[in-house]
């Protein structure tokens, strides 16, 4: 059912506390600032080892403290309900001591001028993020996913790295591979170190195909899932699709060519010119630029559907349901789109919903479009969140 229990210790702005969550569906309710989106920060962090919130990560200690802890219990029923735990530690240099933590979230001693980030498994730490993302996978529906449709290409390029991410810990090794031989390259180019530069380009060309492969399989499975759930959606019946520009052509040979024929270009500028970092995604709506026409509404709807299919792909690709988070996603949808939306979302572990007090949040049960039709009520918990604390409510509330 995915996570049982979350503790949050000196954490943003929640209270230290063990938050009980053993219900399919949990709903934040508050007003804006108390803590409801810190705390689908916190499922995330014990999904991915990262915030899809923030770089800085010492944004995530409490002011005043050294360090930060969470610990969540989770169930797998798929897996015969295994029962776990995973945490996430963080701590820097400075600041006063944290002694008194509850044993469970122990604080990490921290060193001076150090920051330690630990992520433990099942009690075990493990030393690369890759291990945890396929364990316990989290999707993340949020106000920022509307720049995958009309912000930077390099937030396209992301979104769709993570989807092959979320299922293929090779895809990651393959990413990791060719960023680092790129920073290598750009180096050799900036220092001028020509003799480099061509053992470079083969290595850049072999990982750099690879991962073009890789994209393009995805975007024609991705079309054939998210082009009917934009139509049912919307209800704009004109064809949409995703078209994938790689910056290189499929040989290594001609990609090596390619790369000697730019050489004197990124010699002068000091950085590598085409590449897989410089692939383009477009959204195209009856052959036509999907961003440039498209209004406010729309590009947020898009960003939805791009969410719903990376769920769908992901479950398609593994047979195994991710969790949910929806970040106050649903207050810009009017009813009618909110409905077919929601009829859209697909098979879920678990899913956390954040509302402000005067949506008609418990209408999600009821009525037509409803989430989990036909399924008992007690499938979902309510909790109220203010000045960080979160406790759950009354049925009757």
């Amino acid at each position: 059912m995915g996570f049982t229990s979350i503790s949050t210790y000196s954490y943003r702005n929640l209270q230290n506390q063990r938050v009980p969550l053993q219900a399919r569906r949990i709903f934040l309710v508050g007003e804006n600032g108390q803590g409801k989106s810190n705390f689908l920060e916190a499922v995330y962090l014990l999904s991915y080892g990262s915030s899809f919130r923030t770089t800085r990560e010492n944004e995530l200690i409490s002011h005043g403290t050294r360090e930060m802890a969470l610990n969540g219990r989770y169930a797998r029923p798929e897996e015969d309900y295994i029962e776990g735990s995973v945490a996430f530690k963080l701590g820097r240099a400075g600041g006063p001591s944290s002694a008194g933590a509850a044993a469970t979230l122990a604080p990490i001693p921290a060193k001076q001028n150090t920051k330690e980030k630990v992520i433990e498994l099942d009690g075990k730490r493990i030393h690369d993020r890759k291990q945890l993302i396929s364990h316990l996978p989290a999707i993340v529906f949020s106000h920022d996913d509307i720049y995958f449709i009309n912000g930077p290409p390099e937030r396209r390029r992301w979104f769709f790295n993570q989807t092959l991410s979320l299922f293929d810990p090779l895809f990651i090794d393959t990413l990791r591979d060719y960023r680092k031989i790129l920073k290598m390259r750009n180096l050799a180019l900036k220092e001028q170190r020509r003799d480099l530069i061509p053992i470079y380009d083969q290595q850049l060309a072999a990982a750099g195909l690879e991962i073009q492969r890789r994209r393009a399989d995805l975007i024609d499975d991705f079309n054939r899932v998210v082009a009917p759930i934009f139509e049912k959606v919307s209800t704009i019946s004109d064809p949409l699709s995703i078209e994938y520009r790689p910056s290189w052509p499929t040989g290594i040979d001609q990609v090596c060519s390619l790369l000697e024929e730019k050489r004197e270009q990124d010699l002068l500028y000091g950085t590598t010119s085409s590449g897989p970092h410089r692939d383009r995604f477009i959204f195209r709506l009856a052959g036509t630029d999907f961003a440039r026409i498209a209004s406010t509404g729309q590009l947020r709807l898009m960003s939805l559907i791009l969410r719903i299919g990376q769920c769908r792909y992901f479950s398609e690709k593994t047979g195994r349901r991710p969790i949910l988070l929806l970040d106050d996603v649903l207050l810009e949808l009017d009813s009618e789109r909110r409905k077919r939306f929601l009829a859209q979302l697909p098979e879920y572990e678990q899913a956390f919903f954040t509302f402000l007090p005067d949506e008609k949040y418990l209408e999600l049960e009821q009525g037509e479009g409803a989430l989990g039709e036909g399924e008992p009520h007690d499938q979902t918990a309510v909790y109220w969140v203010e000045n960080g604390w979160i406790q759950k409510m009354n049925e009757t509330q």
